[in-house]
């Protein structure tokens, strides 16, 4: 048995535009260069990225491919209606059957909600902020084709997507039963907010697809809002039928003998964690930190019966355990390193194959556009380098940098660390007494500079286990020296013994 699965497409309205162009105009609606960059996806190359995931798919005979979420880029209509065609075509032309699940990108709750973004036609000329609020200030263009869904609309939309069930599927049900009303699909006296578009599915005899709907949303400030960050311990605190129903769900697929794979937006353990039994704990950035659900979240979760839990949202590649519940980090298409997974499971037996994009035909689509900013504003060194990308792979080798440089850097690392990019690996150990000496078996490591040894942190963190194996031998086994001379001092006072720890994590 085989299936794909697909995470956080976002997929950009390239060709409709939000109603701020005529579709089958022959133009397109593109957002700027100077977005893409300073975003953790790349916008305009979405179009091109699914159609080459969803060839390769076809390529290899699988029919059945799950949505984890995010498949829109900001769960407006034109976008959704972009998704839809291109997933109906390959119904019709290859016999592919898709099982959505909704992410923090798709819906808004109960009501919908304002977007804005910054356009520009194909000559990359005059950008332009389409936006859905028709209050907005001019020069702002109002489209009220910008306007993100409130979750009943994306159900609505979606609902042939495994949501609402498929007619040609051994078995589906939800939480609540066999029906798919809207108005049973929450626990009862539910309230609206409480929504849950959670379902079991089998695709193939004997596979077990539970699709877990992990957004909870509440009110701040008179606004709808997702609990994005920690999303597990939210869905665990406000739905508490939701382990019985995953307990019931996993004892009648060991009494029948299916294989059960569970599927959400959100990750269900943390990501990266150190230490063992009871000292285990989660080892990520601060900005991670807040995204991550607690470890007792993953423990209840195993000890409900879920041994294979697969989600997206972070657009990164790979795999780990605690207590027995395996979670695998799907890639994105739109980010590095850039793909999709591919599971491969009989019985018992259950195997990922991480697939990387590589060859993305049409992918350059905006670099025309992009070069005409490039050349009307400084813009700096990962501009340049992204736009000599050969391939696809390249460019977002060449985002991934840049988004380092201007967002993760910043943001995870106290201002004494940012002001020391440029100084060498071998003078920040120096100055740490017990660390003194640890670069003697790697002196050439010793003249890197510290932005290198960050680099790669966030390479690895986003590529996994390819990643790790491009890298030279040498670096990661004094990664993996120096993070555990840190973990034996059991000292985490100095940004450079947090960035060993945090490397460490992921080796």
């Amino acid at each position: 048995m085989q299936i794909a699965v697909v995470a956080d497409v976002h997929l950009h309205d390239l060709y409709g535009g939000y109603g701020w162009i005529e579709e089958g105009s022959g133009d397109i609606a593109l957002r700027t260069f100077e977005d893409t960059m300073a975003s953790t996806r790349v916008f305009n190359e979405s179009h091109a990225a699914f159609f080459a995931v969803l060839d390769d798919i076809v390529r290899r005979g699988i029919r059945d491919v799950v949505l984890l979420g995010d498949y829109s880029d900001d769960g407006q209509p034109g976008a959704v209606a972009a998704l839809k065609r291109i997933l109906s075509s390959y119904e019709e032309r290859h016999g592919l059957r898709f099982f959505a699940t909704f992410g923090n990108h798709d819906c808004f709750g109960p009501a919908t909600r304002h977007q804005a973004k910054w356009l520009t036609k194909g000559d990359g000329l005059d950008p332009l902020l389409v936006t859905s609020n028709d209050d907005a200030p001019a020069p702002a263009v109002f489209e009220i084709g910008m306007l993100g869904m409130s979750t009943e609309d994306a159900v609505e939309a979606m609902a042939t997507y495994g949501i609402n069930g498929l007619d040609d599927v051994f078995h589906w049900e939800t939480p609540f039963g066999g029906s798919n009303q809207l108005a049973k699909r929450h626990a009862p006296g539910g309230d609206l907010a409480g929504f849950d578009f959670s379902y079991l599915v089998e695709p193939q005899d004997g596979l077990w697809l539970l699709i877990l709907d992990a957004n909870v949303f509440h009110r701040d400030n008179g606004a709808w809002q997702v609990r994005s960050n920690a999303a597990w311990d939210h869905v665990l605190a406000q739905r508490p039928y939701m382990l019985d129903w995953i307990a019931d769900v996993a004892e009648r697929a060991r009494r029948m003998g299916k294989t059960l794979l569970a599927f959400s937006h959100y990750p269900a353990i943390p990501l990266a964690m150190t230490g063992k039994g009871s000292k285990r704990k989660a080892a990520c950035t601060p900005d991670w930190s807040e995204r991550m659900p607690s470890l007792e979240s993953g423990r209840l979760l195993a000890e409900a019966g879920l041994c294979w839990h697969f989600s997206g949202h972070m657009h990164v590649t790979g795999q780990i355990e605690h207590e027995g519940l395996v979670n695998i980090a799907v890639p994105s298409p739109v980010a590095y390193p850039g793909g999709y997974a591919v599971v491969t499971c009989d019985n018992e037996n259950v195997e990922c194959e991480f697939v990387r994009l590589k060859s993305v035909p049409g992918f350059d689509t905006a670099f025309a556009a992009y070069k005409t900013q490039v050349r009307r504003a400084d813009m700096g060194p990962a501009f340049h380098e992204a736009l000599a990308a050969d391939d696809y792979s390249d460019f977002l080798h060449a985002h991934q940098k840049g988004v380092i440089t201007s967002r993760h850097l910043r943001k995870d690392w106290p201002p004494g660390i940012v002001e020391s990019l440029d100084m060498p690996v071998r003078q920040l150990i120096d100055a740490v007494p017990y660390l003194a000496g640890q670069l003697k078996h790697w002196p050439d490591i010793g003249e890197f500079q510290l932005v290198q040894m960050l680099e790669d942190y966030y390479f690895i963190r986003s590529g996994g286990e390819e990643t790790m194996r491009a890298l030279p031998e040498d670096r990661i086994s004094f990664y993996r020296h120096l993070g555990n001379a840190v973990q034996t001092s059991g000292r985490m006072d100095l940004p450079i013994e947090n960035l060993a720890v945090l490397l460490t994590a992921l080796l």
